[in-house]
């Protein structure tokens, strides 16, 4: 109580003295423009529009204008007043179809892998856009990641995550016996690229094409390329899953995954190969690029879990897998792959152990970039299997 009180004196001069001011402000504007009306009505537009108020409210708590460089604390004292709350910029501007924003304000795992059927909606565009940003994602610093053994994970459940734990019990894919092991295959096959140079294409939607040429379909036959020069049969399911429609894509795609795991029960691992999407409230787009290769996409498992209370036996096994291939790229190429992302859906990943989403990159990164880290990856991927 006696802080309370002490500081009592000081609030009562400086509402004096902001009154003063307000006072001298009013008389001078009248001089100045000779239209006391007009005068009158700026001044209590001007007062009205918080702006008197957060002046006021910055000079007390001594931070700078428009919630520059705010504490956690006065954030919070802000963001209670209706009034000021409007005042404040967004320190974390929302992204483009998911629930997170732009690299350069939030940890970069959490840049939402395609929600199960959130298509957003995102800028249309029939030529290479301008200043589109690059940006090597790397693990942050909250809570939420969990690092160790070259991996990070940002974790979205409430499991504890125990990485060395995962990469020892990391299951053995086989490249060797009868059948085909890879399984590579396209929920949202329609997503595509940046144009850029002779890689242009007709949209079906803003940033997606029909063009197998351009789209997932084309990273996913870069992929199989590369495995089956390591020996390795691979069956790639080339079916526009998104297409007409994108909503239901996951219920469809999960037709189509069973019914290949029927046919050829020797696949031990299952690709589901996409690309991520990320554009700020002003527009501005971002790619993710690595800086360990030149004219390379970075590469972002997904992996899904019971968390949400879906039946997944599946989950802790394909995240032991994905620790493994993130350990190995990170040896080879440090920034190739962002944090793995642990998700509470399942991305129909409960169909079998072995199963990964894998976002090549983003709608702002070209074609030949996006090849570039599919083909890294894949080359990860079959280095592992031959190996084992």
């Amino acid at each position: 109580m006696r802080k309370r009180r002490a500081t009592r004196p000081l609030l009562r001069w400086l509402r004096m003295g902001a009154a003063v001011f307000v006072a001298w402000l009013a008389a001078w504007l009248i001089w100045l423009v000779g239209d006391p009306a007009a005068a009158v009505r700026d001044l209590l537009e001007w007062a009205d529009s918080a702006q008197l108020a957060t002046s006021l409210l910055a000079a007390e708590l001594g931070f700078r204008e428009q919630g520059e460089g705010l504490s956690g604390w006065d954030r919070l004292v802000l963001a209670q007043s209706s009034l000021l709350g409007g005042t404040l910029p967004s320190r974390q501007p929302a992204a483009e179809p998911s629930d997170s924003p732009p690299p350069e304000s939030q940890d970069p795992a959490e840049l939402d892998p395609d929600g199960e059927e959130d298509g957003g909606d995102l800028p249309t565009t029939t030529t290479a856009p301008e200043g589109i940003i690059a940006k090597t994602m790397v693990a942050g610093t909250s809570a939420k990641y969990v690092t160790a053994e070259n991996v990070s994970i940002y974790n979205h459940t409430d499991y504890a995550l125990d990485i060395p734990a995962l990469l020892a019990n990391a299951p053995s894919l086989p490249a060797e016996g009868e059948g085909p092991k890879i399984l590579i295959y396209h929920s949202h096959a329609t997503e595509a690229y940046t144009m850029d140079g002779t890689d242009v294409y007709e949209e079906s939607d803003s940033y997606r094409t029909l063009n197998t040429e351009q789209n997932m379909v084309r990273v996913g036959e870069e992929m199989a390329a590369v495995f089956e020069a390591a020996g390795i049969g691979v069956i790639h399911d080339t079916t526009l899953y998104d297409y007409p429609s994108y909503n239901n894509a996951y219920v469809r795609s999960v037709e189509g995954v069973a019914a290949a795991l029927k046919e050829y029960p020797s696949i031990v691992l299952l690709l589901d190969v996409h690309r991520d999407a990320l554009v700020a409230n002003d527009g501005t787009i971002y790619k993710v690029v690595s800086g360990s290769v030149d004219n390379c996409a970075q590469v972002m498992m997904v992996l899904g879990s019971d968390a949400s209370g879906q039946v997944h036996p599946n989950w802790k096994v394909n995240l032991s897998l994905a620790v493994e291939i993130q350990n190995a790229l990170t040896q080879k190429w440090a920034t190739l792959a962002r944090p793995i992302v642990l998700r509470t859906s399942r991305f129909n990943q409960h169909l079998s152990t072995g199963t990964i989403l894998v976002e090549v990159g983003t709608h702002g990164n070209t074609l030949q970039e996006a090849i570039t880290a599919g083909r890294l990856y894949a080359r990860t991927v079959a280095e592992l299997m031959t190996q084992s």
